[in-house]
């Protein structure tokens, strides 16, 4: 399993919260739900950092099979419209945005 996990490392004004997190959580997860080839989507949102941390606002995961179906997914003319979608609620965001790319092992439940 191959997961590409996109992060915002920054912050938003308490005051625009509401309005980012809704847009994050409602049309930017539906238009990443429509990439070619990807299997399953998770917005994670920061619960609590311990002291030195980066200041990650929240991360994407979306989950594909394999390395060569994220990038076709990414090649796609679907990722367009969903840059723009993203795009839309991004001026409340203060930071930055990078994307890092994971290989996932199955794992087995600890005893």
């Amino acid at each position: 399993m191959i997961i590409r996990s996109a992060y915002l490392e920054g912050t938003v004004a308490a005051a625009d919260r509401p309005a980012f997190d809704a847009h994050m959580r409602g049309p930017v997860m539906a238009a990443i739900a429509t990439y070619p080839g990807l299997r399953d989507v998770r917005l994670r949102e920061l619960a609590r950092g311990e002291e030195g941390a980066p200041a990650v606002y929240m991360v994407f995961d979306l989950y594909f099979d394999s390395l060569a179906d994220m990038d076709a997914a990414l090649a796609s003319a679907t990722r367009q419209a969903v840059r723009a979608t993203i795009q839309m609620g991004m001026r409340a965001f203060q930071g930055r945005v990078y994307h890092l790319v994971f290989s996932e092992s199955a794992s087995t439940a600890a005893p």
